[in-house]
């Protein structure tokens, strides 16, 4: 079975200056500082970052869920929001007001203010939206109530940790079938709703709706899959490297032997964070998003 999402990857740029503005702002930890080495860098497909530095951070509540950030040079052409791929990491808070205040003057940058999500379904869940330091985007998340159908956590600490992970695609269709065949993953039902920041990113009339469907995963974590607009593009990578912002997803799965769809490389353990002695391996999805697997035992 996949999931729950364990650990999200991120290109950056500038590796100090990520630690300072997540510990200051998030209370987030530092796990470990590592190289990537060159059979992970080949796991990946990018074997032009063999050597780069890596940041592996955890929030305060202790959950085992992580960010990495990876050295990267910048990609010019890269703008959020405006490509297929993981394109938002969501993140559940405790007083998401008072994290708003906290950010007016941060390296974070507010694109979208504290609001009522508006999907028929519920009016639990508020939320803001903030590209970070090395142009991630970030959905900071308050549930105030159980949704009916959803299992979604509650924050333990500030800023806890990454619950769903929001996955552009040309089509629903090929998206959910991906999952669907690959992990055997059902889809929730197609639902359309107001998702503010993109369509400021692609300059829409701000009541478009997005259609988008969900995947419910352990853990009380979940997939968003988001049906882009016609204007979304590939995102923009340079060879043999990750692609910028948030690159790789990293789920637990109980058995990549039982896995049918090739992986870049073999399965392989990995000693150090955030894999800690367990056997990981990598494939590509339906968009050309990263998808890493890490076993369960």
């Amino acid at each position: 079975m996949l999931g729950p999402i364990h650990t999200v990857t991120i290109s950056a740029g500038d590796l100090r200056q990520i630690e300072d503005a997540y510990s200051r702002y998030f209370e987030y930890k530092v796990v470990d500082r590592t190289l990537v080495s060159p059979a992970l860098a080949a796991s990946w497909d990018t074997q032009e970052i063999a050597g780069a530095e890596t940041l592996i951070l955890q929030p305060a509540s202790g959950a085992a869920n992580y960010l990495r950030f990876v050295q990267s040079d910048p990609v010019p052409d890269y703008v959020p929001l405006r490509s297929f791929g993981w394109n938002a990491i969501e993140i559940i808070v405790k007083d998401l007001h008072a994290l708003n205040e906290r950010l007016l003057d941060s390296p974070f940058e507010i694109i979208g203010t504290p609001a009522v999500l508006d999907f028929d379904f519920t009016d639990a869940i508020s939320a803001m939206q903030v590209i970070g330091p090395a142009g991630e985007v970030l959905y900071l998340t308050m549930v105030s109530k159980q949704v009916p159908g959803l299992d979604l956590p509650r924050a333990n600490s500030f800023v806890d940790r990454t619950f769903i992970m929001i996955l552009g695609g040309k089509s629903l269709v090929q998206t959910t079938s991906f999952f669907a065949k690959t992990f055997g993953l059902p889809s929730s039902p197609p639902m359309d709703g107001t998702i503010r920041v993109l369509n400021r990113a692609f300059e829409r009339p701000p009541t478009t709706k997005t259609t988008i469907a969900t995947i419910n995963l352990p853990g009380q974590t979940l997939i968003e899959l988001d049906e882009m607009p016609i204007q979304a593009i590939a995102r923009p990578s340079r060879p043999g490297c990750l692609p910028p912002a948030a690159a790789i997803v990293s789920f637990v799965h109980d058995d990549l032997d039982a896995i049918n769809t090739a992986f870049i490389a073999a399965p392989d353990a990995r000693a150090e964070a955030p894999y800690f002695g367990r056997r990981a391996a990598t494939l590509t999805g339906a968009t050309g998003e990263l998808i890493e697997l890490i076993e369960n035992r």
